[in-house]
Parts: structure tokens; sequence; C-alpha cells
């Protein structure tokens, strides 16, 4: 229970479908933040007092259960080490594979539960031998399969999504009005939630030694300077503030960091066009059994887009290689 209208409906669902619900709200911060501010922000103090009030309304018992060390280790950590590697990283992604399912439904099976309820917009669907298959959900639009897809099969057996069918947000919020749950209007939150400010680079600056360095266009042609290179991503277009404009006057992307050079490539647009892609810790579908013939039909995610770009896959498994046929990150 996160405190928002999408695990309180999850909830409230599961209760009506005849299950033995208990409502837990993850502690992932020893100091969390009172309140929030619009979209900004989750798992506080607010947030906490909104589960309880839900689980009220619900009448199912409420716990909160603290992983804030773990997450600490796990998450947070995780986050900084791949900034300072020059990679991006998905931390709702590793909450998902280390905290939520993982130590939470390790917890949960320890108690005698059967199974771990989010309010997800994913769907799990059985194949004829029984395995469960991991699928989209029926609002692509808020359609969150992606940051699930790190998990394992034995995880998806013990994980429940309510709201997999639902064809929008706005039925998740009215039923939420219906059912008389305060968190009915209750904004989603967006940024990441150990920087609830939404400053990335700011965070960063205070867990990274951050150095100048100098922003080079694809020529190696020096055309601005950093403030640190940990602090940029891959595809950003802002906040580049670079001294020379490019030629035809079009704008310029991060297209490479080179954090033992403490240098950031940035070009075109044409410069960012991928056709192929390394991939690793592949699982379930994207790592076909090798007694097969065939490559499965897969199909490449760039972060959080409604739509893929079909793709496809060598025979070699590992690391998996996925091949776009046109895949503009």
């Amino acid at each position: 229970m996160s405190g928002g209208v999408d695990s309180a409906v999850a909830a409230a669902r599961a209760v009506e479908a005849g299950h033995d619900v208990v409502g837990v709200h993850l502690a992932l911060s020893r100091m969390p933040g009172t309140l929030r501010t619009g979209s900004r922000g989750c798992c506080t103090i607010e947030d906490s007092r909104d589960a309880w009030r839900a689980c009220d309304v619900l009448g199912i018992p409420y716990y909160v259960w603290d992983f804030s060390e773990r997450f600490k280790e796990d998450v947070v950590q995780d986050f900084i080490d791949e900034y300072a590697a020059g990679r991006t990283p998905n931390p709702c992604m590793r909450c998902n594979e280390r905290i939520k399912f993982a130590a939470l439904l390790e917890k949960a099976i320890a108690l005698g539960f059967d199974a771990v309820c989010t309010g997800h917009y994913a769907k799990v669907i059985k194949d004829a031998e029984g395995n469960p298959e991991l699928h989209r959900a029926a609002d692509w639009a808020k359609d969150q399969s992606y940051v699930l897809g790190v998990l394992t099969h034995e995880q998806l057996k013990h994980s429940m999504f309510p709201l997999a069918d639902t064809p929008s947000k706005a039925e998740v919020r009215a039923e939420a009005e219906r059912r008389g749950l305060s968190v009915a209007n209750k904004p989603d939150s967006h940024d990441i939630c150990f920087i609830p400010d939404g400053d990335t680079a700011g965070w960063l600056a205070e867990k990274i030694d951050m150095t100048t360095g100098d922003i080079v266009d694809e020529t190696g042609t020096k055309v601005g300077e950093h403030p640190g290179a940990n602090a940029f991503t891959v595809g950003q277009r802002r906040g580049l503030k670079l001294g020379t404009p490019a030629a035809d006057g079009k704008p310029r992307f991060v297209l490479e960091i080179r954090p033992k050079e403490n240098k950031v490539v940035v070009g075109p647009r044409r410069c960012w066009l991928l056709t192929r892609s390394a991939a690793s810790r592949s699982r379930g579908p994207a790592c076909p059994s090798r007694k097969s013939k065939r490559a499965p039909s897969l199909t490449a995610m760039p972060r959080s887009a409604p739509t893929g770009t079909p793709c496809r896959q060598p025979r070699e498994c590992c690391p998996a290689r996925v091949h776009p046929s046109c895949w503009s990150r």
C-alpha cells in the first residue's frame, strides 16, 4: 500500500474477490519527508497515513514494514554506482527486482501469505503448461510491465495485479471515489522517490565527485564544458549549455558519456540512431531455449514508450544482443 490510488483500488478488488488481504506499507527511508508537493515524492509520512486510511475503509489490517536499509543498499547505492559508471539507471525497476518482489515477497511467503498484490498496470497469464507469462496491461499508456520484466517466473507465480484489465486511470479514480477512498484524486508521483525535489544532478553532486570537463562533438572538437560528466544521460538535450552552436543550427543530444576521460560527447539526432544494442542479464522470453530452432518474436522498448520496435536476437544468448531495425533512443 503505497498511499496512492492504484494500490488502494488493487487492495479493494482483492478483498472483493474473496482473498484474505493485509495492507503493508513499505518504510524505505529512516528520515521520510512529512508532506508531498503535488506529484513530487512518495514514501512520505503523509503517504503512510493515506495507506492506513484506505485500509481502514476496506476493513483490513495495516502494517508498516521497514526495508530502509535494504533499499539504501540495493536501490539508492545502485543508482549512485550506475551514474558513476556513466550509465542511467532505472531505480523503479531495481526496487521491484530487489525490494517489492524479493525482500517483501520473501517475508510475505515466510509469514504464510500466498502472493504480493500491487497496483502495477501489468498482467500475468498462464501458458498451456501453467507457467506465468508477463503481459502488457489493457491501458498501454499506463502499462508498467517494462519495469516488471526483471521478475523471475517464481516471483510472477506469487504476484497479483488487479488493475491489469482496467482500460484507463480515470476508471481507477472513479472506482476509488465510489468506494469512498480519500486518495481518489491524489496526484500520481512521477519523480524518483528519494529525490523528491527532482534535482537529480544536484543530488548526485553530493554523492559523486564531480569535476569540470569538456563537451565534445562526434569529431572530438570541444564545443563546451560541463560541471561533471556523471550527471548527464545519453539522449539528453536540455541543459547542455553549449558555447558553440551546431553548423546546421539543429539541436544536439548526448551521444556518449566517458567517465574515465570526464568527457561528454554530443551530436545530431542522426548520430543517435541505433542498429545494435547489447543487453545483459536477459530473462524469460528474451533468452530462448537452446533447443529451440526459431528465435522468438521480440520488441525493443526504449524506456517507457507506449509502443516498441520489432527486433531480433541471434542464437548466442549470453549476453543477449538485440538488433532493432530502426531504433532512435
